[in-house]
Formats: structure tokens, C-alpha cells, sequence
């Protein structure tokens, strides 16, 4: 194998492991966002609770039931995006094992093409060893 194939096959591989890395950085900004949302949405439900058991006396209960519609929206909008988010990071972890099996099969070609050109590389060796030992031997009909 030509040695100019072989370096594009290295380009390829880099190429191929620039993507994974990229995938990689994508899937951890998506988990951290999911997070992000999942902290938000534990926090909305968190405050309902809170208000709900400071609500004291008549004034107290009456606010509470007039905020509650708005923070149950909160909620319902807060569930929204962590639905959004999963859905991003299934989309970037298919697409990070994606860029992996192109990865390793890149570096499946390169090394298979590697070694084709190593064993080439041998048989030629061998073949001009094997020519200057019959042009060393003497000549006995």
C-alpha cells in the first residue's frame, strides 16, 4: 500500500477522533444542561411545597391558592425544557456513538493497511535477500 494512502488514512483517523472529541464536549454540555433543568424543575416543586406549608391564616391560604396556578405553570414549563434536554442528549449520545464506530473503524482500516504494507514491505526484503544469496553462490553444473 502506497505510503500516501496510508497518511491519508492518518489524516482520516484524526479527522474521526477530532469528531469524537467534539462529540464528547457536545454530550457533556448536553448532561449538564439536562441537570440544569432537572435542578430547576426540583426547585419549582420545591417552592409549592414551601409556600404551600408557610400559608397561615385565611390571607396566607388565599394568596397561596392565587400564586399556585402560576407556579404550576412554572412546573408544567420547568418539565418542558428536562423533556427538551433528555431529548437533546439522547440526539448528541447517538451521534458521539456514531462518531466512535467511525472512529474505530478508521483505525481498523489504517492498522489493517499498516500491516498489508509491513508484510509487503517483508516480502520484498526477503526476495532481495533471496536474489543476493543466488547471485553469491558459486556456480556448480
Amino acid at each position: 500500500m502506497s505510503s500516501a494512502r496510508i497518511r491519508s488514512l492518518h489524516a482520516l483517523v484524526r479527522v474521526r477522533k477530532q469528531e469524537v472529541d467534539e462529540a464528547r464536549a457536545g454530550m457533556a454540555r448536553a448532561l449538564a444542561a439536562e441537570s440544569a433543568a432537572l435542578a430547576e424543575l426540583e426547585r419549582q416543586l420545591t417552592q409549592i411545597e414551601v409556600e404551600r406549608d408557610e400559608a397561615e391564616g385565611d390571607a396566607g391560604r388565599e394568596s397561596f391558592r392565587l400564586w399556585l396556578p402560576i407556579a404550576q405553570e412554572n412546573v408544567v414549563r420547568a418539565e418542558h425544557v428536562v423533556l427538551r434536554t433528555r431529548n437533546d442528549s439522547m440526539r448528541v449520545r447517538e451521534e458521539l456513538i456514531q462518531a466512535n464506530a467511525a472512529f474505530k473503524a478508521a483505525q481498523t482500516l489504517l492498522e489493517k493497511r499498516e500491516e498489508e504494507a509491513r508484510v509487503l514491505l517483508a516480502r520484498r526484503e526477503q526476495a532481495e535477500l533471496d536474489d543476493l544469496a543466488r547471485r553469491a553462490r558459486p556456480f556448480f553444473p
